[in-house]
């Protein structure tokens, strides 16, 4: 691998040929480079490759990264600031209209256990633990995924691995990894986990105090309900966040009592808790 020092004089002398600020070396080496893997990424094109240190065409994207480079391979240099941002203001609506080829469900389940056997337990509780510290990851995938999305992939990655019996679902967008490009959409709820005759729909979210309140519980109730009436089974609803906040609490037991909607709420170390003594993720005692 090259030194610092030839990485730098690269990127000063030969890619901005001198034209450039005062940087310091950790910015080129490591803060520039991680920041624009974070960028390609969001736009769902990309996937990660060899353990976080390779980046790839995201195969469920081709056909948009193959439009993309037959129409914009070419980029115009502009002088004149608003025809730049003329430019930038149009929307090519043949770009959105490119089909992203879908995952199904099996296929979605089998990349989860896929990187199951990458993540061991062990690895998945410091993951967690860290983000309800809210500490930050030096796993080399881990990092770029946002605190919310990575909140729900350690979730389905930690039921799947202490109860390997329940069916995890997650809802959340993947690339052709299995991993996730974003959160679940507002319309399903985030992991559907179907274990015997039970479902069991797990919702999370880095959301804490009033916010918290206001964003979460309802919402649950209403994905809890169209889950039950899609599965046709018995289900309740696992609640998970780095605290439960105490508005949070009374919501959820409102729920309860008006509806007989069951929703258990975890901070996320009750939850390594749960998983760490449970044989089972649906309990019949709530």
């Amino acid at each position: 691998n090259p030194s610092s020092e030839v990485i730098c004089n690269i990127c000063t002398q030969e890619i901005m040929r001198g034209n450039f600020k005062e940087f310091k070396p950790k910015s080129i080496i490591n803060e520039y480079p991680d920041e624009f893997i974070r960028k390609m990424r969001i736009t769902g094109l990309f996937s990660l490759r060899g353990a976080g240190r390779f980046l790839d065409i995201n195969h469920n994207e081709e056909k948009k990264a193959q439009y993309i480079l037959q129409h914009y391979a070419s980029y115009q240099h502009y002088t004149d600031e608003k025809a730049y941002f003329d430019y930038m203001a149009q929307v090519d609506a043949h770009l959105f209209a490119v089909e992203t080829r879908p995952i199904t469900l099996h296929q979605s389940e089998k990349l989860l256990c896929n990187w199951g056997e990458t993540y061991s337990w062990e690895i998945i509780q410091k993951e967690l633990s860290n983000l309800q510290k809210r500490k930050t990851s030096k796993d080399d995938v881990l990092k770029f995924l946002a605190e919310p999305v990575r909140l729900e992939f350690l979730t389905a990655l930690s039921i799947k691995s202490k109860l390997p019996q329940v069916r995890v679902i997650p809802n959340y967008t993947c690339d052709d990894t299995g991993l996730p490009t974003s959160t679940a959409g507002g319309n399903r709820g985030d992991i559907e986990c179907i274990e015997n005759t039970h479902g069991i729909l797990v919702e999370v979210t880095m959301a804490e105090g009033r916010t918290q309140t206001m964003m979460e519980v309802w919402p649950i109730e209403r994905h809890l309900n169209e889950f039950i009436e899609r599965e046709q089974c018995s289900a309740q609803a696992i609640f998970i966040a780095p605290a439960i906040f105490k508005d949070s609490i009374r919501q959820i037991q409102f729920v309860k009592a008006d509806a007989g909607r069951t929703i258990r709420p975890y901070p996320i170390d009750k939850f390594i808790d749960f998983l760490n003594q449970s044989v089972a993720l649906y309990t019949e005692n709530e």
